[in-house]
């Protein structure tokens, strides 16, 4: 009795925090006479510019102040660009990338050498005996062939340019010897006139006020990281604007070649004006960073980073604040009498179990997982996105996800589903799981109207994985094309093979994702029989998530 006592005392106290910090919050209504003070370094001046500008037009009623830059120690919110190396040495504060500034070297299509450079890269070594030599080499000698072409190269002019290609190629800042641009215009005109020449520059020259296309007649040379002599598939991003920025998001790009303009404060940005203005850099204000000469962050990162910065769970959500201390007090009646009819039946129980009969089952705990331990039963049908579908005897479909995902992701924290008479279409996004920020959109094998949907899961994302073929499933469809979309999906003999196929798939992507030395590697692939870890996306950042979606999970 006493623990039943002090559970609902505990309850209690809890309701009243939450409806005191709800006053606290009716009070001081968030965007009402709350101002935002932000310090800004000099080189991103005229980003932070914009930025401020742009949210107070979108919003007129809110305040953001710059400061003098002599008094930016008191700012709410810092903007500044360093390196990944340089926040190695930073102090520990909450900080978000919302922009880059990324150098790149690249090459003109009229290059008769273009398809070779482009399919092979150059390493990093190569690069520093091109920029450093006292005259200029020939294609051949770069390639192992017979081109007589002369390979020239330039460089942006400013110091930060050189610095950043001397730490790439490992030579002295003193002893590059390219030419140097007065002019980002230049770019294309040089291309054109000098078909053999390499230039590096500022990703943000080339795509324009735009800042979603590469100009024709230009490509980006691929950089060969691991020097082999060949562009391997962890290499092979540099096809397009979008892959390519993407490539550098989830570090694929050598890390010397960019850095981040970074949103900083001494906390986590939790509500108010502060918070809103992350929200909407990371949004809105991803439109206005190409016109001020930085590269917007790829459309996956602006979206894991909004997730991240939304509240963990809202206790109390009502459309009048004055109705939710009667509501409060409703909720703690309602708690202290399931509490006490609870801990009754309980008592009850007890004391007619007789103690030979009591059964203790302990979970069994499975530390890896391989194909052989993947869950295929028979009788349902398969989707490349780990969805399977059942026909119903009043020809509905039950769709689910597999049991192969919920080994990969680990606990799901939280599921959003689409709403009841929705239409969907097959190929779009089905469902979402989320853990901590990071998550994968599961894309639907088939075309249909929600009927029903598995409310269950808001409640307890744990079904996913104790039960996915049965109290986990998620929706209930009436289709529209089943009888062609069902011989898109596989049969359980077949999908068994391919779950062996793609677990061998998921040990390649996980070695080019961390890289041979990365001590996550030793984490998630085990030794004994090659087994993956269980859960071995939750050793990495919302960007391998977002890999795993590209090559996984989209098909």
């Amino acid at each position: 009795m006493k623990r039943v006592i002090a559970i609902i005392a505990g309850l209690i106290l809890l309701q009243a925090g939450i409806m005191s910090g709800q006053t606290e919050s009716d009070r001081h209504p968030a965007g009402k006479a709350e101002s935002v003070t932000v310090s800004v370094s000099q080189e991103i001046e005229n980003l932070a510019g914009s930025w401020v500008k742009g949210y107070l037009s979108e919003y007129p009623g809110r305040v953001v102040k710059v400061l003098p830059s002599g008094e930016g120690g008191q700012a709410d919110i810092r903007f500044f660009s360093a390196t990944p190396a340089d926040i190695v040495d930073m102090k520990d504060e909450w900080k978000v990338i919302v922009a880059r500034d990324i150098l790149v070297p690249v090459t003109g299509t009229a290059n008769p050498f273009y398809d070779a450079i482009m399919s092979r890269g150059i390493d990093p070594q190569m690069f520093g005996v091109l920029l450093t030599a006292d005259a200029p080499l020939t294609w051949g000698r770069l390639l192992g062939n017979n081109g007589t072409l002369q390979v020239t190269t330039g460089i942006p002019s400013g110091s930060d340019a050189v610095d950043a290609l001397a730490r790439f190629t490992g030579v002295e800042a003193a002893s590059i010897n390219a030419s140097r641009l007065s002019s980002t215009g230049e770019v294309t005109d040089l291309l054109k006139k000098n078909p053999g020449m390499i230039l590096f520059c500022r990703l943000a020259s080339l795509t324009g006020e735009t800042g979603t296309a590469l100009p024709e007649g230009i490509g980006i040379i691929p950089i060969d990281v691991n020097a082999n002599g060949q562009s391997d598939y962890f290499e092979q991003f540099y096809g397009d604007y979008n892959s390519f920025n993407r490539g550098v998001y989830i570090g694929k790009y050598p890390k010397e070649l960019f850095s981040s303009i970074f949103c900083a404060s001494e906390t986590r940005p939790a509500e108010g004006v502060k918070a809103d203005f992350v929200r909407w850099l990371l949004s809105g204000g991803q439109e206005l960073i190409a016109e001020a000469g930085f590269t917007p962050l790829p459309g996956g990162e602006g979206m894991v980073k909004r997730e991240m910065l939304a509240p963990e769970t809202e206790l109390i959500r009502a459309t009048d604040h004055r109705k939710a201390g009667t509501g409060g007090w409703i909720w703690i009646a309602g708690v202290i009498a399931a509490v006490s009819i609870i801990s009754y039946l309980l008592y009850r129980l007890s004391r007619s179990r007789a103690p030979e009969t009591v059964v203790s089952e302990q979970p069994v705990e499975v530390g890896s997982f391989g194909p052989a331990t993947v869950t295929v039963p028979a009788g349902i049908l398969y989707g490349k996105s780990h969805t399977w579908a059942f026909m119903e005897k009043n020809g509905t479909l039950t769709l689910g996800i597999d049991d192969f995902l919920q080994h990969v992701t680990g606990t799901v924290s939280r599921v959003t589903l689409r709403a009841a008479g929705e239409k969907i279409r097959r190929g779009e996004r089905l469902a979402s799981v989320i853990q901590r920020g990071r998550q994968l959109d599961i894309i639907s094998p088939v075309s249909g109207t929600i009927i029903s949907r598995n409310e269950k899961l808001t409640g307890d994302t744990a079904l996913l994985r104790s039960s996915p073929y049965a109290e986990g499933w998620i929706y209930g469809i009436e289709p529209e094309n089943w009888l062609n979309e069902s011989r898109l999906m596989t049969a359980a003999t077949k999908y068994r093979e391919q779950i062996a196929e793609e677990f061998a798939r998921l040990k390649d992507f996980v070695a080019t994702v961390t890289g041979a030395n990365d001590v996550r590697l030793t984490h998630v692939v085990l030794q004994d029989g090659g087994e993956l870890k269980e859960g071995l996306l939750d050793e990495f950042g919302p960007e391998v998530w977002e890999e795993y979606q590209i090559r996984f999970m989209n098909q």
